[in-house]
């Protein structure tokens, strides 16, 4: 029988449709997939959204917007971003540069002549600030330090903060990268001087609004921002804590805002045309300037199908009690994800595994941390229930916890910075047994000797790791300080 030509023309104009539909199904059901198996074996609480370029494919809600409540996550509900302000912050400034404002090659000098006219910091530039290039000095990276526990408590005006707590001064080579959470303080200071505006309005207008993100803004500590859900961290005992308190003032234009993961989205697709910035800006934004990032984004390669690499830009955002990584391709992808629960490795691992499934991988099921596991029970020094449990999952199999090189020796040092010094030995131990060939991993383990005061166990483990790796220097060093370099 002959097909009509007006039937076969409609049929194979359905078919291809009919076909992407039926593989959207079978891709959103691996991300469901993926995303419950981290909520299973990492403990997940938070949002994720995934979309293409045809639009969103996957947008679910895991765990608790607040504990005290027992109130349950929302797709719609907001996080505080951290980080994730930078890109915020460098497409306002980007604007500026566009509408003859700013010049990325306007100095600090000339721009906050009254903190830096006349020092070593007044030639430091905008497109400095913006790629992390500036050399000049930043807050404390350690939660623990006292800064983040007594002043980072305190309220701020952007010029006092900046007066107090970042001097005019150089302490890295200009164009040397480091990344620097007071160049983009003084990037929002910059923005105020030159609009004659606070930063907060100054977003809203230049990016907030002209993108259609109708539940972001600047995190103030006052005002009532909806459907905000509670922050919190894990204590070293295993429990659910609130985290330290660090005042937005501090935050600012580097690390201030909050948004939700529609106006993420919705901030992406903005800046897939000229509704934000012409393309020649969004270009010099998008283009790596050393070191996997470009001005005021990360730009990375990440794993598509096949072992493919895809260009990205992206950027995280961490700040007490809440995790955000948010990711856009070329091809119309976004990924976003929120927690609330502060989960660095975990949100970061989720994202790329969405990503990968996105592109073509199957269902991803990450393995689980041994760090939630073993903790709790260094925090009690408890090194009789530690090796017990180490025991157990190692038993469980190959699949159940992650027992890698990388994965224990960050264990080691995460307990050595809590002064879980003990423990710390034990892992370090642990790991030297499992993997008796890393240079690496003998040299770890002779930094814990030392932490507990057993120089001669130091010195073993530092000939292993030379003997191993005749040109490490860490090892040679050390060697030196404890007193012997008879290393053959």
């Amino acid at each position: 029988m002959r097909i009509p030509t007006i039937l076969l023309s409609l049929a194979l104009a359905v078919a291809p449709a009919c076909a992407w539909a039926v593989d959207s199904i079978h891709v959103e059901a691996r991300l469901h997939d993926t995303t419950a198996a981290f909520a299973r074996n990492r403990s997940f609480n938070g949002v994720v959204l995934v979309a293409n370029a045809q639009g969103v494919v996957l947008n679910e809600a895991y765990g608790e917007s607040s504990l005290e409540l027992d109130t349950p996550l929302q797709r719609q509900d907001v996080f505080r971003v951290g980080s994730l302000t930078k890109p915020l912050t460098a497409v306002l400034v980007l604007s500026l540069v566009k509408d003859g404002l700013l010049s990325l090659d306007g100095t600090l000098g000339e721009y906050l002549p009254d903190l830096y006219a006349g020092t070593p910091a007044a030639s430091v530039t905008v497109q400095q600030l913006l790629s992390h290039t500036s050399g000049i000095k930043d807050l404390p990276a350690n939660y623990n330090d006292p800064f983040w526990r007594v002043s980072a408590r305190q309220s701020f005006t952007p010029d006092v903060f900046a007066k107090t707590w970042i001097p005019p001064e150089i302490i890295d080579p200009l164009g040397k990268w480091r990344y620097n959470n007071n160049g983009f303080y003084l990037l929002g200071l910059i923005v105020e001087k030159v609009t004659r505006q606070p930063y907060t309005e100054a977003l809203t207008q230049r990016v907030l609004i002209p993108a259609g993100m109708t539940h972001s803004g600047v995190f103030d500590g006052s005002t009532v921002v909806p459907r905000l859900v509670n922050g919190y961290t894990r204590s070293d005992a295993g429990g659910m804590i609130r985290p330290i308190i660090v005042d937005p003032t501090v935050s600012y234009a580097a690390a201030a805002a909050y948004s939700n993961a529609d106006d993420l989205l919705a901030f992406s697709r903005a800046l897939n045309g000229d509704q934000l910035l012409p393309q020649t800006l969004r270009s010099q934004m998008f283009t790596d300037r050393g070191n996997g990032y470009g001005l005021g984004w990360g730009i990375e390669e990440w794993s598509a199908s096949g072992g493919a690499k895809m260009s990205v830009q992206t950027h995280t955002g961490s700040i007490p009690g809440y995790q955000t990584i948010f990711v856009r391709a070329d091809d119309g992808t976004v990924v976003v994800v929120m927690s609330n629960f502060w989960q660095g490795i975990t949100s970061l691992e989720l994202a790329r595994a969405l990503f990968s499934v996105v592109h073509g991988e199957q269902t991803i099921v990450p393995k689980r941390l041994l760090a939630d596991l073993i903790t709790p029970l260094a925090a009690r020094n408890d090194l009789t229930g530690m090796q017990a449990a180490y025991e157990i999952s190692v038993a469980a199999g190959p699949d159940a916890y992650d027992l890698s090189e990388s994965a224990l020796n960050s264990l080691g040092y995460s307990l050595l910075r809590k002064g879980f010094r003990d423990p710390a030995v034990l892992v370090f131990e642990w790991n030297a047994t499992s993997h008796p060939q890393s240079s690496n991993v003998h040299d770890s383990l002779g930094e814990a000797y030392l932490a507990v005061g057993r120089q001669q166990d130091a010195k073993h483990s530092y000939e292993a790791a030379l003997r191993l790796d005749p040109d490490s220097q860490s090892a040679r060093t050390a060697l030196a300080s404890i007193g012997t370099t008879n290393i053959k």
